[in-house]
């Protein structure tokens, strides 16, 4: 008689000890862990730098399909392959909602690609990056060029080693947009303090009267719930508040991204008047975002919209911040 479990386990068996054997050939891997129960395995060529400053492990590794990656604590930042995606998307939509940026502040950023995105704009007259790691700059400097594209040296970047909160209380200056490009609220990480209310409020009286915070907002796949509470923490603050998202490979997920204003609304700039902005102020060209892109982006699933609604979902405040699933 035919035994299905003992057949079920020993076909189990045989793909496991398959992929193993493949792996093997294929020489060194690397395992990012997503979820307790999710895991991404993917192939290094060379690892370039390694080392660990005060706040987290950092690494430059080499992926046989992402290229050149920053990696802090385990966790893909940004990659050749697609990190304009990403920093396109954080930025732009928040510029072109200002319509003539000069000041603005970037929290975090240490690759300086988010900085590389803002000086594009002909308009900016000064722009201040807040950074707590200065080991992740100097690591970024030296081997991510291809990322920062020289915004570093650029005359209008301003370069402070510190953490953005503590700038934001002790600083009296304004800033025309504020892009926070920090970590993922990661229980006992460096960032979670920069998702609550507390934090949005201190964003929000550091803007200009046209003033726009964006912010990136997570993986949409399984952090749904954490950007449903960051929407719903920034929803207290500014009034016109709209998520969106662009897929990223490097992450393997659509991710997250939230625009807020108390003037201008994301979802009323049309096609046109992204393409406008951007031939008007946009010193070289954008390779993911342009108008169409811009409307792609603000159309989210029903699913999403379902959630960002759901009314049991609570604001994140110092006392009871959210945190990723790990």
């Amino acid at each position: 008689m035919l035994n299905k479990g003992a057949t079920l386990y020993s076909w189990r068996l045989g793909v496991m000890s398959s992929v193993m054997d493949q792996v093997s050939r294929m020489g060194t891997y690397f395992i990012e862990f997503e979820t307790p129960f999710s895991w991404h395995l993917r192939a290094v060529n060379r690892v370039l730098y390694s080392g660990e400053s005060k706040y987290q492990r950092i690494a430059v590794v080499e992926f046989k399909d992402l290229g050149k990656a920053l990696v802090l604590d385990g966790k893909v930042q940004s990659s050749l392959f697609d990190e304009y995606v990403y920093h396109e998307s954080l930025v732009h939509p928040a510029m072109v909602l200002n319509g003539s940026p000069e000041r603005v502040l970037i929290i975090g950023g240490g690759e300086g690609a988010t900085a590389r995105e803002v000086l594009k704009w002909d308009t900016v007259k000064e722009v201040v990056m807040v950074d707590i790691d200065e080991e992740v700059v100097k690591v970024s400097k030296e081997y991510l060029p291809e990322m920062h594209g020289g915004s570093f040296y650029d005359s209008r970047f301003k370069l402070i080693i510190g953490d953005g909160r503590k700038f934001l209380e002790e600083s009296s200056e304004k800033f025309d947009v504020i892009i926070i490009d920090a970590t993922d609220p990661l229980e006992g990480g460096p960032s979670y303090l920069l998702y609550t209310i507390e934090f949005y409020k201190l964003a929000k009286s550091r803007l200009t009267a046209n003033g726009v915070l964006a912010t990136q907002a997570t993986n949409m796949a399984y952090a749904l719930r954490v950007l449903s509470v960051i929407y719903r923490t920034i929803g207290t603050v500014f009034s016109k508040v709209r998520p969106y998202q662009s897929y990223m490979h490097s992450y393997d997920a659509p991710w997250g991204f939230i625009v807020a204003s108390d003037t201008t609304d994301a979802l009323q700039l049309t096609q046109a008047d992204v393409d406008n902005a951007l031939m008007k102020h946009v010193k070289g060209n954008t390779r993911y975002y342009d108008g169409l892109t811009h409307v792609h982006m603000f159309t989210l699933p029903k699913h999403i919209r379902i959630a960002l609604e759901d009314k049991e979902v609570k604001p994140a405040t110092d006392l009871n911040p959210t945190f990723m699933p790990m």
